[in-house]
């Protein structure tokens, strides 16, 4: 119930101040499981992708950002749910894939935190663990524009990618790792 009134808040807000303009939207699925994976530039990015969409969206976000309760009720209103990004944390993975099992859309940032520099940044193997835990491909998102308000945002949806470890077996930590840097180049070559 919630859900819907933030998310068309968050719409409206982005209409208002940003110009957005959609590429290739329809490589998001109607229905079923999918990740996004975006590059991740400024604070507006995951407003503007929720915006982007009418399905509902879980993603992750920060722990430190749940500390602040006013901030904490928002984010788990807006499906958001925290991570520890000083290691691997096993539960914020349990939280996605249980995500991806329901058939949500998943939203991350491969970076694991905000790059200014738009191409270069290097991505964290988490988004490719996902992946291959769930089966679910990952739909790479670029955002260009620089948030200036009454200016374009361009936000360009990539065709799925999706992991095939080597022999079948579940993937090394070294497959992971390549897959998710594949993504990042992906991401970097969109919409240029």
């Amino acid at each position: 119930m919630i859900y819907p009134v933030l998310k068309f808040l968050v719409r409206c807000v982005c209409k208002l101040l940003f110009f957005v303009k959609l590429v290739n939207v329809e490589n998001i699925p109607k229905e079923g499981a999918a990740i996004l994976a975006g590059n991740h530039t400024s604070l507006w990015d995951p407003l503007v992708l929720i915006s982007c969409t009418k399905r509902s969206m879980r993603a992750m976000a920060k722990k430190e950002l749940f500390q602040n309760q006013f901030l904490k009720c928002i984010l788990e209103m807006a499906g958001a749910f925290p991570v520890d990004r000083s290691g691997s944390d096993v539960g914020a993975i349990k939280t996605a894939l249980k995500a991806l099992k329901n058939g949500e859309i998943f939203a991350i940032f491969p970076s694991g935190t905000r790059v200014e520099n738009e191409e270069g940044a290097s991505a964290k193997a988490g988004v490719a663990l996902i992946s291959s835990r769930s089966g679910v491909p990952v739909i790479p998102v670029r955002f260009r524009g620089g948030y200036r308000p009454f200016h374009r945002v361009t936000v360009t949806f990539g065709e799925p990618m999706s992991i095939t470890p080597a022999d079948g077996k579940k993937a090394t930590s070294e497959e992971l790792q390549v897959f998710a840097d594949a993504i990042m180049k992906k991401i970097d070559g969109l919409g240029v």
